[in-house]
Parts: structure tokens; sequence; C-alpha cells
């Protein structure tokens, strides 16, 4: 609830958020990877919860906006059922990278490495795009 509560609060549109919610998630990951006790494994978790709950209305906001507007009922049924074959599938992503990396902390550590390089892609991309389009506006 307080994940829906702060992206309603959020001004504009989400897609400049992209590499901070993801670098949000990725923390969070490597925060659980790291934790040795519980404590921290909550406070790890938190992190990335609170990272996938401003990250998923954020990438059906950008998903969305770019459909017509009669198409949207079609792609939000397209984003949901893709949303949950990545749930199912996931998990068993986990389980192979703890048999190859031998606990399941290395392999939420990998997972965690893998949003970073996300995030960082992103923010590049952000960059990019604005360098872009400052050129255009002057």
């Amino acid at each position: 609830m307080i994940r829906a509560i702060t992206f309603t609060k959020l001004r504009g549109t989400p897609g400049p958020r992209l590499p901070l919610v993801f670098a949000l998630c990725a923390t969070g990951f490597a925060v659980m990877w790291l934790a040795n006790s519980a404590p921290l494994l909550i406070a790890g978790a938190v992190f990335n919860c609170l990272g996938t709950g401003l990250l998923l209305p954020s990438l059906l906001t950008i998903a969305m906006s770019r459909l017509d507007f009669a198409d949207r009922g079609r792609g939000t049924g397209l984003w949901t059922a893709s949303f949950f074959i990545g749930r199912f599938i996931c998990p068993l992503v986990l389980i192979a990278a703890e048999s190859a990396l031998g606990t399941l902390a290395a392999a939420v550590g990998l997972l965690g490495l893998a949003a970073a390089v996300v995030a960082a892609g992103s923010f590049l991309t952000a960059r990019r795009r604005a360098a872009a389009v400052a050129p255009l506006s002057q």
C-alpha cells in the first residue's frame, strides 16, 4: 500500500525514474545477498519490494502510453500475462543459478547484479536521450 501511495504522489513521467528504481531493486538484492542476520535480510527485502513496487506501475504506465486508446485493454492483458510468466520463470532461474553457484544467496546476488546492469543501461540511455533532445530545444 505504501508503494502505491508513493507512486501516485510522484510527478512527471515514470521513464526518467527507471534507473533509480532499478538501482533500488539492485540494492535490495545486494543487501539480501550479503545479509548475515534476519534483520538485515528483512531490510534488503524492504528495499527490493519498494523498488519493485515502483517499478511495476512505472513499466505498465510506459507501456500503455505507447498504445492507442483502443489497444490499451489488449496491451494490459498482454503485459499482465508477461508479468505472470516472469513470476513463474524467476524461481526456476533462481533454482538453476543456486545449483550453479552453490547457494541461494549467491543466486540472489546474481539477480542483483543483473538489476544493477539494467539500472546502468537505463541511466546511460536516459542521458543519451536527454543529450539528443537538448540541442533541439535550444
